[in-house]
C-alpha cells in the first residue's frame, strides 16, 4: 500500500508541473514496445521460456540544470513477461493420451512505472544524440496467465499461483541511448535491469529483464511559434505555386 501511495503522489507531482510550464523546460508524451523476458532459476523441468513484445506509454517531463544535464521524470503504463514455448503436454494412459493445447502462451504483467534520471545531451545540433541514467519503479495492477484448454477438464493456468506470489512492487536500474530531433521528436532504445526480484524463496528464484524501444514528442514544442513557422515552410516548399 505505500508504495501505491508513493506512486500516485508522484503522478499528482507530474501532472501539477506539467501546468506550469515556465517550471519545465519540455513536456510531453512517449510511446513504444518493450521487449521483456523473467530469468527463473531453477527452470521449471523443460520450460522455454523466451521474450515477448508489450505496451509502454509515458507521460514525461524535463527540467534543464546546465546546457548539458537535465532531468527527466516520466510515470506511465507498462508490460511485462514473457513467451513459454514449452511444447504441449501429455496426459493420460502413460503419456500416449490426449494433448493439452496452449490457447494462449504468453505471461503478461500490467505494470505502472515511474522513472527518473538524468539526461546527458553533450551535443548541440538538430540531430542530436543523448544518453540517459536513472532508475525504475514499477508496480504490478494485474497479470494475465498462459492458458491451456485440456479436453476433459476446464482450462489450465499453470503459472496462477506463482504469479499470485510475486512482488508487486520492484526497482531496477534504466539506461537509455536516444536522438533527439529539433528537440521537438526523439527516439529512443532503453534497457531496463532489475535490481530486485519478482520472487525470491528457498525454491525459485524470478527476475525481469526488459529493452523497450520508443517515440516521444515535447507537447510544449510543438506549439512554439518556430515551429509553427517551419511546417508552414515545408509546406509552401512542398506544394506548388501558382504563378502569377
Amino acid at each position: 500500500m505505500k508504495q501505491r501511495l508513493l506512486l500516485i503522489i508522484c503522478a499528482f507531482i507530474l501532472s501539477v508541473n506539467l501546468s506550469y510550464s515556465q517550471i519545465i523546460d519540455r513536456y510531453g508524451i512517449n510511446i513504444g514496445t518493450s521487449y521483456s523476458t523473467q530469468i527463473w532459476k531453477p527452470k521449471w523441468h523443460n520450460n522455454d521460456i523466451k521474450y515477448k513484445y508489450g505496451l509502454q506509454a509515458f507521460l514525461q517531463a524535463e527540467k534543464d540544470f546546465t546546457k548539458v544535464l537535465a532531468l527527466r521524470l516520466e510515470f506511465g503504463y507498462l508490460q511485462k513477461g514473457f513467451i513459454d514455448n514449452s511444447p504441449p503436454v501429455i496426459i493420460l494412459n502413460n503419456g500416449y493420451g490426449p494433448r493439452i493445447e496452449p490457447i494462449n502462451n504468453k505471461v503478461i504483467l500490467h505494470d505502472l512505472a515511474l522513472n527518473i534520471g538524468l539526461k546527458i545531451k553533450p551535443f548541440k545540433t538538430i540531430c542530436a544524440p543523448y544518453l540517459f541514467i536513472g532508475l525504475r519503479s514499477d508496480y504490478m495492477i494485474a497479470y494475465k496467465d498462459l492458458e491451456y484448454a485440456p479436453p476433459y477438464s476446464t482450462i489450465m493456468t499453470p503459472y496462477e499461483y506463482t504469479l499470485k506470489t510475486f512482488n508487486k512492487f520492484n526497482c531496477g536500474g534504466l539506461i537509455s541511448l536516444g536522438i533527439d530531433i529539433d528537440n521537438l521528436f526523439y527516439f529512443e532504445i532503453e534497457f531496463n535491469p532489475n535490481f530486485t526480484k519478482n520472487l525470491n524463496d528457498t525454491y525459485l528464484s524470478v527476475r525481469d529483464n526488459c529493452w523497450g524501444l520508443k517515440i516521444g514528442l515535447n507537447m510544449n514544442k510543438l506549439f512554439e511559434t518556430k515551429h509553427k513557422r517551419t511546417i508552414l515552410d515545408i509546406l509552401n516548399e512542398t506544394l506548388p505555386q501558382k504563378k502569377l
